[in-house]
């Protein structure tokens, strides 16, 4: 029952209420890790397993190199969306596809810069802590997508909204100093197999 549980809270609607949902799915924290939820993925992602979070605003990244604390906004809602290592060409292809398509239609131009790529274990815990969930979340055409989902670090508690929203901030802090400095070009990442999606010099 548990699995389709998960399953049912990763299908929530508005897509905001994922992480709330899946919360509840299990009585364990990130409990649906324990399943593989993508009929069409290789199973659970494993801590070894590298992930590609691709960057396709400049904004997304500081000066120093680091992830802007805006891409992990959703990490507390409908997820934070990468790719496994394992993916084939033609899957990243495809999401680089829809992104375009997305923000054409947003008006707003965007271009491939490159990936943020860190191994799962990097992020699952920190010092024995668990600080987030990874969920195989395959999706049409990309069974090696998968979902950052952090956990809910409040449940049984009566933390104000002031309080919780501190503390997701703090969070995505540490995981960006887990991640550290991850930018793998857009013309280095996998030979530049992608470079069509980039900014023209």
């Amino acid at each position: 029952m548990s699995r389709e549980n998960c399953l049912a809270a990763l299908a929530s609607e508005p897509p905001e209420t994922i992480a709330e949902q899946l919360h509840k799915a299990t009585p364990e924290c990130c409990g649906c890790e324990a399943y593989q939820l993508g009929d069409t993925s290789p199973g659970r992602v494993a801590d070894n397993e590298l992930l590609n979070l691709i960057i396709s605003d400049p904004n997304s990244l500081l000066a120093d190199g680091m992830l802007n604390p805006i891409m992990l906004v959703q990490l507390d809602r409908s997820g934070v969306s990468v790719l496994r290592d394992c993916a084939a060409d033609d899957e990243f292809a495809l999401t680089l596809s829809e992104l375009n398509e997305r923000s054409a239609a947003n008006g707003r131009a965007r271009y491939f810069h490159g990936v943020c790529a860190f191994a799962a274990s990097m992020v699952r815990y920190d010092q024995g802590t668990r600080l987030v969930g990874i969920y195989d979340t395959s999706l049409p055409k990309k069974p090696n997508h998968a979902d950052m989902i952090a956990p809910d670090i409040h449940a049984g508690t009566d933390a104000s909204k002031t309080q919780k929203e501190k503390d997701r901030r703090k969070r995505q802090k540490r995981v960006i100093e887990l991640i550290g400095p991850c930018l793998i070009p857009a013309r280095q990442f996998r030979a530049g197999a992608f470079v069509k999606f980039a900014r023209s010099l």
